[in-house]
């Protein structure tokens, strides 16, 4: 086993010691929609797909507005996606979240990510009742080991605020 590769488990397994067994699991599929990528440079959307394409996910754009996101295919809705997804990352307002969640569960997925700027209460709700194993009020990119600048720095304020 490459150290690399130690590093990592042991990395997820300290984790899940501190109790966040749901979020250090998120990331251990594959193939993932970031619903909520923009053509408008700086949006969050785009900083999270950018981030996990460099690190070798799949990743599929999700806007309904666009044609092409990146120089690949975005998809107007999650039911265009022929792939299995492993999760789903919701980086939309309250509208388009909840609409998002109700394509998770006519899909089965049973993993979302909620970034804080898009909770909803009735997204919220919808995905609960319907089983899905909700992660929100956090970002994403916290959680995405190795946590790199800045978000480095972010999840260390975030742990001394004992919010982490």
């Amino acid at each position: 086993m490459s150290v690399g590769l130690l590093d990592s488990k042991v990395q997820k397994r300290d984790m899940k010691k501190k109790g966040e067994n749901t979020k250090a699991d998120f990331w251990m599929g594959e193939k993932y929609a970031i619903v909520g990528v923009s053509d408008k440079k700086g949006k969050f959307g785009n900083t999270v797909f950018k981030e996990l394409r460099k690190r070798g996910y799949r990743v599929f754009p999700v806007n309904q507005e666009l044609e092409l996101f990146e120089g690949r295919q975005c998809y107007k809705k999650l039911s265009e996606i022929v792939d299995q997804l492993d999760g789903v990352i919701i980086i939309a307002g309250p509208g388009g979240a909840k609409k998002a969640i109700r394509g998770c569960l006519n899909l089965g997925i049973k993993r979302v990510w909620l970034y804080p700027g898009s909770k909803c209460g009735e997204a919220i709700d919808l995905a609960k009742q319907g089983g899905i194993e909700l992660i929100y009020g956090v970002c994403p990119l916290l959680y995405l080991e190795p946590v790199k600048f800045p978000h480095s720095l972010h999840r260390w304020i975030v742990r001394v605020l004992g919010r982490l």
